[in-house]
């Protein structure tokens, strides 16, 4: 008799523990902005420089003792500070990412993701009878209101760089990149991967091809050095500069619909050698109930600008379209990105 591959059916829970589970996933939204605020207000530098207890944190800044503890007690409960007696506070480890110096600092994340990228959540409902939620907050697309914004597009290459900065290790570990001569970064922000891989490999010329607030990042060294690298401002929708032994595109796929996508390609497709390759940096959703952040992001990505995650096959036919063809999918070591290798159609 054949033994299916099943999983093991789960013990019903009781009433008591499903309740106990909706309402922490219910309240998840109160530590959030909680952490936000935390990160916003300085309160986590504060206490970097010493601040120790509710009133040496609140009076310098004008806020109410009281409620200033309230808010220090209330994230003793998950692991940003701890609480000893006489009210005494100390940041955690993970707290102190949220203080403006730390070298893994996540206090632009903690921000954003509690301002525009959180409201954008309560146009959820709408969202799935149509439309992007970030324009109906903001009155135009998100990258149209970043370029509109200078120093709203400045935090925004910084949430990049914190949100990815650990992925790039992995990324340059997992792929020869010293095969290439050329690489032309699509879209490349701060320029933190270009700089990665010509520190890795310093034979590698590069070119930096992203919208001016992304050129103007990378070229104030947001991402690290790029020493060689050739800036070049433009519209990846308009044209990509021709010649690259390899064109990256990463975390930018999924920001945009299926057309827009192929049209991105299409204009690679054209720009690029016979033997060139395209490196879509991106995590694929799983086709099974594989744990990951992907269908979440979906969500959000969605939501923000009518982009979407997608599966292999979906990328497969992507390229199909743009007369390109999926070569591999190279796994790293970092579980938020794969390496996704695509060539000329023959």
């Amino acid at each position: 008799m054949k033994v299916e591959n099943v999983k093991p059916p789960k013990t019903p829970a009781d009433a008591g523990s499903l309740h106990k589970k909706m309402m922490q996933l219910l309240s998840s939204l109160w530590v959030t902005h909680a952490i936000g605020t935390f990160a916003r207000l300085g309160l986590a530098d504060a206490m970097d420089a010493g601040a120790d207890n509710a009133e040496a944190i609140a009076k310098p800044r004008g806020l109410i003792t009281d409620r200033v503890y309230r808010l220090l007690r209330a994230l003793s409960t998950c692991g940003i500070v701890t609480e000893s007696a006489g009210g005494r506070f100390a940041l955690t480890p993970l707290g102190r990412m949220l203080t403006s110096n730390a070298p893994n600092s996540m206090r632009t994340s903690a921000e954003l993701l509690t301002e525009y990228n959180g409201e954008i959540w309560g146009h959820l409902d709408g969202a799935l009878e149509g439309g992007i939620a970030f324009e109906a907050l903001k009155g135009k697309p998100l990258f149209n209101w970043l370029h509109a914004n200078p120093e709203e597009g400045a935090r925004f290459q910084r949430m990049m760089f914190e949100v990815h900065s650990p992925e790039t290790p992995a990324i340059v570990a997992a792929y020869d990149f010293s095969q290439f001569k050329q690489i032309i970064d699509v879209g490349g922000g701060h320029g933190m991967l270009l700089s990665a891989i010509i520190a890795a490999h310093p034979h590698v010329r590069g070119t930096l091809f992203d919208l001016k607030e992304g050129v103007d990042a990378a070229k104030r060294g947001a991402g690290g050095p790029l020493p060689g690298v050739t800036f070049t401002a433009g519209d990846v929708f308009e044209t990509v500069p021709a010649g690259a032994d390899a064109y990256l595109f990463r975390h930018l796929l999924h920001d945009y619909d299926d057309d827009d996508c192929i049209k991105m390609l299409k204009n690679v497709r054209r720009a690029m050698k016979p033997d060139s390759r395209v490196l879509v940096l991106e995590k694929t959703v799983p086709t099974d109930d594989t744990p990951g952040p992907g269908r979440w992001l979906d969500l959000h990505v969605m939501l923000l600008t009518g982009g979407r995650e997608r599966t292999v096959q979906e990328y497969q036919a992507l390229f199909e379209k743009a007369d390109l063809k999926l070569a591999r999918v190279l796994p790293t070591a970092h579980p938020a990105v794969e390496i996704v290798e695509v060539v000329a159609a023959p």
